[in-house]
């Protein structure tokens, strides 16, 4: 319809203008008394004038329509790869509001890993329930919603108001806590998506059951702290207590599991310097040098251990505590309680396993699936190679794993024979016998006949 308002529009002047073109050309078009031969022309009929005005108001329309209006109502359809990347071919960022992401949830709570910037608080107002509404440290005990409503949270110090725990000062503790326990909330502005919803309680639950999700991550952990072999091999490791009928030992793991937690199991010397290697691994913790020095960080609470300070003959610069005067746990690296009390290979509260798991924090649940995964590993690659299984894996209900006994193949045939006389026992005590009617001699003869 706008089309045709606008072709009437361009014909009405058309029109209009045809009378004073068609009179000009005529004029001009006749041949005055000086005028040589050459320089006369043919007078255009009214017809031909008309088709040829017709001809250039087409064109002009034409070019009108494609080069003005198609580009305002019909806008540009952005192509797969714009929805993800922006021309320069970098990934966008995550939404901001995504309480679903755990990989969103992580990089907040990491904001508060700097000792310098956020001191301890009660569970309640931990940097965990702050990470999981949105919030993010951008100061000293301060807190902002960066990329959503831009508000800021400002909290007292750990070390602002040390008193003696007397009753009042308890009571004024629990209302301080109470206090920024709403603001966590309500410290968002009344139009935050941040206000409305935040992450689920089981935001912070790391998948350490299903292989697809542990193993490349263990292989990961497990490679780049065998980097660190020359720092690892003489410091002393307190890993988490095994249940010796689930968990196998550490060096039987680094031979049954597959190539695709480790891509080649090490001989000789290296076989004794991976152990410790994979046990790290086995607790959440990677390695990776900064500055020259040997690290181990944990990318759930982002927790970080210097391995110098557990170097036989380090002389700690901190005062021992009565339990350790020898100075024996001082040098002692305790894989589970070197993570942050919130951790979930620490914390089971954190973790929320369900079923057989339920109670276990993950540093007590991967040794044990780990286990599990190498002892069906070996079980299949024994019985593709043709050989008698000699191990089966545990269940993991909590009943004993018994080796099953091996037999050879003349004992099993024998078996088979047996079983299949008592079979046929049983089958014949249930089956009805019938005898058939005898038919006299003399009658047979005379039906022949």
């Amino acid at each position: 319809m706008p089309e045709e308002v606008a072709l009437a529009t361009t014909k009405r002047k058309f029109y209009k203008a045809l009378d004073t073109f068609t009179t000009e050309s005529q004029v001009s078009l006749v041949p005055s008394a000086t005028a040589t031969p050459t320089s006369t022309k043919r007078t255009l009929t009214s017809r031909e004038a008309l088709e040829e005005a017709q001809e250039r108001a087409t064109k002009r329309l034409r070019h009108s329509v494609s080069s003005a209006a198609l580009p305002q109502q019909v806008p540009a359809i952005p192509s797969p790869a714009s929805k993800t990347a922006d021309p320069s071919g970098t990934p966008k960022k995550p939404a901001n509001y995504s309480p679903w992401s755990h990989g969103t949830f992580l990089a907040r709570l990491k904001t508060f890993s700097s000792a310098s910037l956020w001191h301890s608080k009660p569970d309640a107002i931990s940097e965990v329930e702050w990470a999981k509404r949105g919030w993010v440290c951008v100061d000293v005990n301060t807190v902002g919603c960066k990329g959503g409503c831009e508000k800021r949270v400002v909290q007292p110090g750990a070390d602002e108001d040390e008193v003696d725990t007397t009753e009042d000062d308890e009571a004024f503790e629990q209302a301080l806590t109470e206090r920024y326990k709403d603001e966590i909330i309500n410290g968002h502005k009344p139009n935050c998506l941040w206000r409305l919803s935040g992450c689920k309680d089981d935001i912070y639950h790391l998948s350490v059951v299903r292989p697809a999700a542990w193993a490349p991550e263990l292989k990961k952990r497990f490679q780049s702290t065998l980097a660190l072999r020359t720092d690892i091999e003489d410091v002393k490791l307190r890993p988490a207590e095994k249940d010796e009928t689930k968990v196998l030992p550490t060096a039987r793991l680094l031979k049954d599991l597959p190539p695709d937690v480790v891509a080649e199991t090490p001989t000789g010397a290296s076989f004794f310097a991976a152990i410790p290697a994979l046990e790290i691994a086995l607790h959440g913790w990677r390695g990776y040098t900064e500055h020259k020095n040997a690290i181990l960080q944990c990318d759930a609470c982002f927790h970080r251990i210097g391995l110098w300070m557990y170097q036989p003959g380090y002389k700690p610069t901190w005062p021992l505590s009565d339990d350790d005067e020898d100075g024996e746990d001082a040098t002692t690296i305790d894989l589970v309680e070197m993570h942050r009390e919130h951790c979930p290979w620490r914390n089971a509260d954190a973790q929320k396993s369900s079923g057989i798991f339920k109670g276990l924090n993950a540093c007590q649940i991967l040794p044990r699936v780990v286990s599990t995964y190498a002892k069906d590993y070996r079980r299949r690659s024994t019985e593709r190679s043709g050989a008698t299984p000699l191990i089966e894996p545990p269940s993991l209900d909590g009943a004993e794993d018994v080796e099953p006994p091996v037999h050879s193949k003349e004992e099993i045939m024998r078996q088979d024979k047996e079983r299949e006389s008592r079979l046929r026992k049983i089958k014949n005590l249930f089956s009805i016998k019938r005898k058939s009617k005898s038919v006299p001699s003399a009658t047979i003869a005379a039906a022949k006949s």
